[in-house]
């Protein structure tokens, strides 16, 4: 593609009559160069018609394409032929810089079916060299649109990369925000356990407290029977205690002095001796 399009640069050059590159040249080869001959189809010094490269290359290029539309009889895709003259005569080895690329698109017919007649499309060279300059300008839009392109999927590549890396971090944070939505799940758990054990330890606290009220009522209320029986027993009279109608208390008062008496065992006494 490079080669045809550097060629083809060349053919535009020569086409639209831009000066190829110049080299200094004494006065005596100016005035040789004047002396030439030049030709009436290319418009270039140093040969005659008869002898043009540029004619030769045409009158082949519309033999080969006779040649091709009676070999083929079915359609096909369409083809861009570039070739060069292989006759490296002096005269084009000094003007190689105003070389001519010759360029065909040849366009064939396929039978699709038998019934159908064939249609052949004859183009002149003009024609085809007009399509090939504007297929050319297509071509450096196409290429244009692909560096363009490339720059994009340059750029989208990078920003594929970042988000690939930002991608991993975030991953890494979400394995790290579980372990911890784990270690948290079972610390729930725990204080779940130990909050119904503490509801349980609490409902017991509660009927203790019930249990613990009800004694201190029987408590309360054997202590007041305990205090009763007391002055009951307070109140009731000594056995001593005889006083009543007809009975004067201080007259018939006994006073025991001894009221323990001790038991006196029998003592044996001896007369002769006089001992116990």
């Amino acid at each position: 593609i490079t080669l045809i399009s550097k060629q083809f640069k060349k053919f535009l050059k020569s086409q639209k009559g831009k000066k190829a590159f110049k080299k200094k040249v004494s006065q005596d080869e100016e005035s040789s160069k004047r002396e030439e001959p030049t030709c009436f189809e290319c418009k270039k010094p140093g040969h005659f018609k008869n002898e043009c490269p540029y004619l030769k290359k045409k009158e082949r290029f519309n033999k080969e394409h006779l040649k091709k539309k009676n070999e083929h009889s079915k359609k096909k895709k369409a083809m861009v032929a570039t070739w060069d003259d292989s006759d490296h005569s002096s005269s084009e080895e000094e003007e190689s810089d105003d070389e001519v690329v010759n360029l065909a698109l040849m366009a064939m017919e396929e039978d699709t079916s038998g019934d159908e007649s064939e249609s052949e499309v004859n183009f002149t060279f003009d024609e085809l060299q007009n399509a090939y300059e504007k297929l050319y300008i297509e071509y450096e839009n196409v290429c244009l649109k692909n560096k363009t392109l490339k720059k994009n999927a340059m750029s989208t590549s990078k920003e594929i990369d970042n988000l690939k890396s930002d991608n991993s971090k975030y991953l890494n944070e979400i394995d790290s925000l579980r372990s911890k939505n784990s270690f948290y799940e079972n610390e729930i758990e725990i204080l779940n356990v130990s909050s119904k054990l503490s509801i349980d330890s609490l409902e017991e606290n509660e009927k203790l407290k019930i249990e613990i009220d009800a004694l201190k009522k029987s408590f309360s209320t054997f202590s007041n029977s305990s205090a009763k029986f007391d002055n009951l027993l307070g109140l009731q009279r000594c056995v001593f205690d005889k006083a009543g109608l007809g009975y004067e208390q201080m007259k018939n008062v006994k006073h025991f002095n001894n009221f323990f008496v001790k038991k006196v065992e029998p003592q044996i006494c001896y007369n002769y001796c006089d001992r116990i």
